[in-house]
């Protein structure tokens, strides 16, 4: 969910930073005959890309905090574990970038103009979220198994069903759920701690048909 919307944020920066850049210099808009500081309704189109911006923002926020606050019980899990230190480290590196990111757009569109203010203002919020779940929920990062999923909650939300599942298996690092219908599902193997691994493979087990699910010798040798 994360890297979608991430791609999302992308696809939307780069309209409201190239209006921001038009605006800031005045460049001419061949096809409207004029230029963008000319532009009469130039506000209404920063506010309608920093509301497309803002419910994308509001749309990983929620998507997040909900993951790590379904963690943050353990007794609602038939296992649940911290996750691993080494993709802890990972996840703080990925969100002190995604923060630097957030604050650099911020700062440049309101540099360039004021009027890019809501541009900015929803960047800013993303900055401070970022730095808010980077300081916060760090100790609710955890990986669990429940009677219907196996739940993965750090800088995303992953939920991988047991409905359906017809193989697991690892490669280079990577933990892999195969469906029916060519569906596959993934995490990173460093989200499950050093020492949790057969913890974790004897809950998946309980919970899925051995004669119907493959493991994979890499996966049934994880200790």
């Amino acid at each position: 969910m994360n890297r979608a919307i991430n791609i999302l944020l992308l696809v939307f920066s780069m309209p409201a930073m190239a209006f921001t850049i038009f605006v800031a210099f005045d460049l001419p808009i061949d096809f409207l005959n004029t230029s963008a500081g000319l532009l009469e309704y130039r506000d209404k189109v920063f506010l309608v890309l920093a509301l497309l911006l803002l419910l994308l923002v509001i749309r990983r926020s929620v998507s997040r905090w909900v993951g790590v606050s379904m963690t943050r019980k353990p007794e609602r899990f038939i296992w649940c574990a911290p996750i691993g230190k080494e993709r802890k480290k990972q996840v703080r590196l990925f969100l002190i970038l995604e923060a630097v990111v957030a604050f650099v757009f911020a700062g440049v569109s309101y540099e360039l103009t004021h009027e890019a203010w809501p541009i900015a203002g929803a960047y800013g919020l993303l900055f401070l979220d970022q730095i808010i779940f980077m300081l916060v929920a760090p100790t609710w990062f955890r990986v669990g198994v429940t009677q219907k999923a196996v739940v993965v909650a750090d800088r995303e939300l992953k939920v991988l069903y047991f409905s359906g599942l017809r193989r697991v298996e690892v490669h280079q690092q990577t933990l892999y759920f195969e469906y029916i219908e060519d569906l596959q599902l993934f995490f990173p193997i460093n989200c499950i701690a050093e020492g949790d691994y057969t913890n974790f493979r004897n809950a998946v087990e309980s919970r899925v048909n051995r004669d119907k699910v493959f493991f994979s010798e890499k996966f049934k040798d994880l200790k």
